[in-house]
């Protein structure tokens, strides 16, 4: 069984942990595994979840209260684009084909259609991975652009950047 709550300042380790491990499978996250720090996660989850709630940082667990997955809503900061909210999500190793990105999407698409400041939902995914196209194209996402060789390999490859949006309207 998969729960969504809140994220909490405590899950920040987990989330970074999470992060760096998924960051080692090449072309799965634009960063490298030394990129992230728990400071910034907990930051990101106290500024998104303060009274006022500017965003929405949430986890997934198992039965075992185990987090098992991690999304976001984040609005952009400037007030000409304050309606278009930021989305990052995921799922964490070894926890895939298991409907967490879909339950995640799910509590974040509903959480976004009652708050009447999102207006549209953006996100960038690699273009080879088709597990998570395929997941935001079922939830109402749309293509908008490619981004050419945007991530580079260790090997010297690139990987193109997907842009994708969802309309609240």
């Amino acid at each position: 069984m998969i729960r969504i709550r809140t994220a909490t300042i405590d899950d920040a380790p987990i989330l970074a942990a999470a992060e760096i491990e998924t960051a080692r499978v090449p072309g799965f996250l634009r960063s490298h595994p030394e990129e992230f720090d728990v400071d910034s996660f907990a930051t990101l989850i106290a500024d998104l979840e303060s009274p006022g709630q500017r965003g929405r940082y949430i986890v997934a667990t198992d039965a075992m209260q185990q987090l098992i997955g991690h999304a976001l809503l984040e609005p952009m900061s400037l007030k000409r684009v304050a309606h278009v909210f930021r989305l990052t999500i995921v799922v964490h190793p070894g926890n895939t084909d298991r409907g967490v990105g879909r339950a995640m999407m799910n509590a974040l698409l509903d959480w976004a259609k009652h708050d009447p400041r999102v207006e549209k939902i953006e996100l960038m995914v690699r273009a080879t991975n088709a597990r998570a196209i395929h997941l935001y194209q079922s939830c109402g996402f749309v293509e908008e652009g490619r981004f050419v060789k945007r991530i580079k390999l260790e090997d010297g490859s690139y990987i193109d950047d997907v842009a994708m949006a969802w309309f609240a309207k």
